[in-house]
């Protein structure tokens, strides 16, 4: 339920679920210097009907924090790119801002291609990097790896939109993705804390 601030009366949002694509995948970047690429499936053919085609990205983490770097509190920043194709200019992504960092939301408007770049893929590329922002916490060593997660949601916002379902069950790589109803293979890595004496 969404609350309507003018009237301050509660009003019900309704979203059809069949006209949106939902994605997730979570994984670890090994250091500060890898870039991790992951595979979007967004097919040309929906593209190009979408009146309004959008792209939105949550990404949240478990960085280490340090209450000297005030109004961040973490210590490294996860940067998300998203390409039509491996070698293309980044798309700019619209910052919708969330008040609880370290969740990072990304809006992209996909029709707002780069200059020079054409959409030929029904594969799009998005990149997941960190860089050390603050400090760590005097006293403790922090792994390099980053255990990092993204939800992605595809959706044409236009007045009559087009879901992106059927084109992507469409594709050739349709039968490799998992469903939500396949249990889910636990990746646990340990957060090791280590003490300077």
């Amino acid at each position: 339920m969404l609350w309507d601030m003018a009237s301050r009366a509660p009003r019900v949002c309704l979203t059809r679920l069949d006209l949106r694509l939902y994605s997730c995948v979570q994984g670890v970047i090994e250091n500060a210097e890898e870039v991790v690429r992951v595979q979007m499936p967004i097919p040309v053919n929906w593209f190009r009907q979408a009146k309004d085609p959008i792209l939105r990205i949550f990404v949240a983490c478990d960085a280490p924090v340090n209450a000297a770097a005030m109004d961040v509190w973490a210590t490294r920043k996860i940067n998300v790119y998203l390409r039509a194709e491996p070698d293309a200019r980044a798309h700019r992504a619209a910052r919708a801002g969330h008040p609880s960092y370290p969740l990072t939301e990304r809006l992209f408007h996909l029709n707002r291609v780069p200059k020079g770049v054409r959409v030929t893929s029904d594969l799009w590329v998005i990149e997941l990097s960190y860089e050390q922002i603050a400090e760590y916490f005097p006293g403790i060593d922090f792994s390099p790896q980053q255990r990092v997660a993204f939800a992605a949601e595809l959706f044409d916002a236009g007045e009559a939109p087009v879901s992106p379902q059927l084109a992507v069950q469409s594709l050739p790589i349709a039968s490799s993705l998992q469903r939500l109803s396949v249990p889910a293979a636990r990746l646990r890595t340990p957060i090791i804390l280590r003490t300077r004496i």
